[in-house]
């Protein structure tokens, strides 16, 4: 019996149907679902950055020394005229005292030129004198009286030299950074402190390239932990780009912020206008846009095919992505499963 099922299983197999040479075996085009083209409201984007005085006046004495003494730490508020540092004046006593002794040793020669002078204009009207004695003696006593001059000049700057070892607030407002210390021995003009003036407040944010050439002129500031938001308007945009970050520094003045913490964190909120002229900005959900290295797209549904179509991507948002095309408006897309699709491939559009 064994023997007999054998030729009875090749038996059935060749009386089932055969596929003809001429037969295509075919896949189903994959069903995707479609949404529209849809233009935006406008471009909504933020910013995050932090709060600045209006001027940050970078602190330095104008003459080198050691510091002796300091009045001061990060954070004080500050009148001005009010003493901050204070330079060891041994030094700039001694300066002034040698330009004291200057002027007068300067102003007994000049007193002596100008006797010596007087003397010899009367003898020449004697003519117990020549001519050329006497220019000689009016030169002298010239050049003395030039000596004079300058002595005195030296000794006011000596006597601002001891003025400047105190060094004091130029205006009135909050110290965002101290950095010197008692015993540190300074140069002149390097910086010790940092002095945020009283007054205006400014947004200090990075602008990426992409969205330098439309930078709005306002936007909306809002600090964090604060629910009202109030009006920031544009006042300086950097001439170029850092080094380091390839960003532009640009600077909002809060209109209404003025009460605004130093270095608290604020956000900008920015709308810009739609250019009709330069193509659409369109809202569409994040899985209708792909990327395989050849820059952002998305499909267009023609008929019973897709259409490879170019965008630039603008920001993302709690739905989905903002992009920039050149599709009109209404003009279906693929908007899931994208990253199984070739472009021209057919698809059935679920309904």
């Amino acid at each position: 019996m064994r023997y007999l099922i054998l030729p009875l299983a090749l038996l059935l197999g060749a009386c089932q149907p055969q596929p003809s040479g001429n037969e295509a075996v075919t896949e189903a085009p994959p069903w995707v679902l479609a949404t529209t083209i849809e233009p935006a409201a406008g471009t909504v984007w933020r910013l995050t950055g932090s709060v600045h005085a209006r001027h940050e006046i970078p602190l330095a004495f104008r003459i080198g020394g050691a510091i002796v003494r300091r009045a001061v730490d990060a954070g004080e508020r500050v009148e001005a005229g009010a003493v901050l540092f204070t330079l060891d004046p041994a030094d700039v006593e001694q300066q002034r005292v040698a330009a004291e002794a200057t002027v007068a040793s300067a102003r007994a020669e000049t007193e002596n030129a100008e006797r010596e002078r007087e003397r010899l204009a009367d003898m020449l009207e004697r003519r117990l004198a020549s001519q050329q004695e006497y220019d000689r003696a009016e030169t002298a006593a010239r050049a003395a009286r030039e000596r004079l001059v300058a002595a005195e000049a030296s000794l006011e700057q000596a006597r601002n030299a001891v003025g400047y070892a105190a060094l004091r607030a130029p205006t009135s407002g909050v110290l965002i950074a101290v950095s010197g210390q008692p015993g540190q021995v300074v140069a002149a003009g390097e910086q010790i402190a940092v002095l945020a003036e009283d007054g205006a407040r400014e947004a200090v944010v990075e602008v990426p390239e992409d969205r330098l050439e439309a930078l709005p002129e306002h936007a909306e500031a809002r600090l964090l932990g604060v629910s009202a938001g109030f009006d920031a308007e544009l006042r300086e945009l950097a001439g170029a780009a850092d080094a380091a970050t390839r960003t532009w520094r640009a600077r909002y003045r809060l209109i209404e912020g003025a009460a605004a913490p130093l270095g608290a964190t604020v956000t900008l909120r920015f709308t810009s206008p739609l250019d009709a002229a330069a193509g659409l900005v369109a809202r569409v959900p994040l899985g209708a846009v792909l990327e395989r290295g050849r820059g952002a797209q998305v499909f267009r549904i023609d008929g019973d095919q897709v259409v490879a179509e170019p965008v630039r991507v603008l920001g993302l948002f709690d739905s989905g992505v903002e992009i920039h095309t050149r599709l009109a408006p209404g003009t279906p897309i693929v908007a899931l499963g994208v990253d199984r699709l070739e472009p021209g491939q057919r698809v059935r559009v679920r309904p």
